[in-house]
């Protein structure tokens, strides 16, 4: 007895050692949001000796400096907070709240990541306020265009944050220019321009075609079906916003943006009754006796042409990103090969297109000459998927995805062979490489995102599409695989269990247990009907502790709810699976599908053993909840081995039960 004292003395400390630990980590890595003071300041305008409270509209702080002629404070610049020039750019999750310096002169003098909600690794948000990243934006002028990839150097797998950030810097500190700049740099030249994309914008789509900007191109194919192309520049963010709206030209751009550094793009609409679906690699530009074929990576899809000049126009469109060498100056020709098949020869259809003047001075940064003005007043899923496949392959971490191989192989080894013990180093590796090191664990999170992104958000990301597919895949077929062994939460909560003495388990009462489980499909239906209402809302991290325990999240009010779902889980196995788990839920609907499920003998009429080892209350006499249950092997493993009743036979089982009705009646 004294022995197993020891023994549950050492794995309780060894757990309270390690949550010490992870919470010490915690207080030094999550800090809350940072405070704008005196020492801020300075750190984002270096160069300045003073700064004025924040005031005016839109409100800054004024940068000060003694003029060493007068010995008067002048003004040498602006600082302000993105959060004051709504609309913001949207992260992973929420807006990204940076403090900007600009001098007078347009140049951004620094910036400084105030606040930001990004919670997993898998998009690198995390590293945002790193010293590498927010470097690049010093001595950058808000004429240039911010792009990342192009501009700016991004985030390793974490477009969207990085491209939050810099589009939220960009559109900020332009709008500081237009307030107090007046005979900047940039509003000098976007003078004309707005009154340029003014002129643009009041234009119809048959003006467009009139002016030649818009080209409309019908290629017959060889069985006399038509394929509708329609062609367009929009080298410039405004011209393309007027052309295809805000959201599809910078999900585009973004997207371009992260394959190629440079180019620009010139949209392709689809439609027409074409045999053949629409194929990007039969492109082509070609300019004098030189011939450009379109990469696969220098197309990208747009969207489904519901905003913008083109809405109804086409069934969907794409963009292809122009070769640096083609000169805008010059005419072109874009060509399609409309051969049978991919790579076949066949006939060249060709069609001419010119930049127009007013849209090719907007794209070269050049002022608008005045007298151009006055001239311009008078099949969707093979598309997709061309576009997905190309981008994944080109932009693979491959050793990443070596590392994840080999643990999806270690998770079905285990599940397939039912070996406790490849299970157990299963966990460690998914806590620790998943967990802490990768971070691409599935979450919640991404069900919400999908809704607000849409397919996007996994085009670029060939490791995290991977772990999707399996997760998916698995739980079609046999349940929720991911549950027990690939999700971080879930092994360290088994760890949990695993560790602590048994007396310290407990049950809910069956009717409350019941009832509860239920809780897990309200907060997913709860937060999908959100993230289709709220877009620019971010509510996942307040149900899944996911990021907060992984990635030291900067909120003490998320490490409240962490440490009181931990806390449950020392009490009751798996608590917040059972409970509290959106993702949970969302895998535990698909899994009413799953054809292969754990079998039941008759043995399990009469035992207990199985009910009273499983770590999520799944199990009821012979009857499994699968719904609830997260294929962890226990149960299959105590009926290979036989471990309950079950090691007996039928015949001498009811031999030895009692037939209470039968004594009575000899009574």
């Amino acid at each position: 007895m004294k022995r197993l004292s020891q023994y549950y003395f050492i794995h309780v400390f060894m757990l309270v050692f390690f949550f010490l630990t992870l919470i010490t980590a915690s207080q030094v890595l999550a800090q809350p949001p940072i405070e704008v003071t005196e020492e801020v300041l300075s750190e984002v305008f270096p160069s300045a000796e003073q700064f004025t409270p924040k005031e005016g509209s839109p409100p800054v702080y004024r940068a000060l400096r003694e003029n060493p002629e007068t010995n008067e404070l002048e003004t040498i610049g602006y600082l302000f907070e993105t959060p004051d020039m709504p609309p913001e750019e949207i992260g992973y999750s929420a807006p990204i709240d940076v403090l900007v310096g600009m001098d007078l002169r347009g140049t951004i003098t620094g910036i400084k990541v105030l606040h930001y909600i990004e919670s997993y690794r898998s998009i690198r948000g995390d590293f945002i306020n790193s010293e590498y990243f927010p470097d690049q934006f010093e001595e950058k002028n808000i004429v240039e265009g911010f792009r990342i990839g192009r501009d700016v150097n991004g985030i390793s797998r974490a477009t969207i944050t990085a491209w939050a950030v810099a589009r939220g810097v960009r559109n900020a500190a332009r709008r500081i220019a237009e307030a107090y700049l007046s005979d900047s740099e940039f509003v000098a030249l976007t003078t004309t321009d707005a009154v340029a994309l003014q002129v643009l914008a009041g234009q119809s789509w048959d003006d467009m075609v009139e002016n030649g900007l818009v080209v409309n191109w019908v290629i017959t194919q060889p069985d006399l079906t038509e394929l509708h192309l329609v062609l367009a520049f929009m080298g410039h963010d405004g011209l393309g916003e007027i052309l295809v709206g805000d959201v599809d030209y910078s999900r585009a751009d973004r997207e371009a943006s992260a394959r190629v550094r440079d180019g620009n793009m010139l949209l392709v609409g689809i439609d027409g009754n074409s045999s053949q679906p629409f194929r990007q690699e039969r492109l082509a530009v070609q300019q004098g006796e030189e011939i450009f074929p379109i990469e696969r990576r220098r197309f990208v899809y747009v969207g489904s042409a519901d905003y913008g000049k083109i809405a109804d126009r086409v069934r969907f469109a794409g963009a292809m990103v122009l070769d640096p060498r083609i000169d805008l100056n010059q005419p072109f020709e874009v060509l399609y090969n409309t051969g049978g098949r991919v790579g076949e020869f066949g006939t060249i259809a060709r069609t001419d297109y010119q930049v127009p003047p007013l849209p090719l001075a907007l794209a070269t940064g050049t002022p608008v000459p005045p007298e151009l003005l006055p001239e311009y007043e008078d099949d969707l899923t093979a598309f997709r998927n061309e576009g997905l496949y190309a981008s994944l392959i080109n932009d693979a971490p491959w050793m990443d995805i070596a590392v994840l191989l080999l643990l999806l192989a270690m998770v079905m080894t285990a599940f397939l062979k039912k070996n406790a013990a490849i299970r157990w180093v299963t966990l460690v590796f998914t806590l620790v490489y998943l967990g802490w090191i990768d971070g691409g664990f599935v979450s919640v999170s991404h069900i919400t995102n999908f809704v607000k992104i849409g397919p996007a958000m996994f085009r670029s990301d060939l490791p995290q599409l991977l772990i999707i597919v399996f997760t998916v895949v698995t739980t079609l077929f046999w349940g929720r695989v991911f549950c027990s062994s690939l999700c971080p939460f879930g092994a360290l909560q088994d760890f949990i269990a695993h560790f602590m003495p048994r007396h310290f388990q407990k049950e809910l009462p069956a009717a409350i247990h019941d009832k509860a489980i239920y809780i897990k499909y309200a907060l997913l239906a709860f937060l999908v009907v959100m993230a289709f209402s709220f877009t620019n809302l971010s509510l996942f991290q307040y149900f899944e502790p996911f990021g907060t325990i992984f990635y030291f999240s900067q909120s003490l009010l998320l490490w409240g709810i962490l440490a009181a779902f931990i806390l449950a889980s020392v009490f009751i196995s798996r608590f917040y699976c059972r409970y509290a788990c959106p993702l949970g839920a969302a895998l535990g609907v698909m899994a009413f599908v799953s054809p292969w499920r754990i079998e039941r003998v008759p043995q399990c009429d009469l035992c207990k053993v199985c009910e009273h080892s499983c770590p999520t209350g799944a199990i009821r006499g012979p009857k499994i909840d699968f719904k609830e249950c997260v294929r962890c092997d226990i149960c299959e493993t105590k009926l290979i081995a036989r471990s309950g009743v079950c090691k007996h036979d039928m015949e001498t089982v009811n031999v030895r039960i009692k037939h209470w009705d039968t004594v009575g009646a000899a009574n």
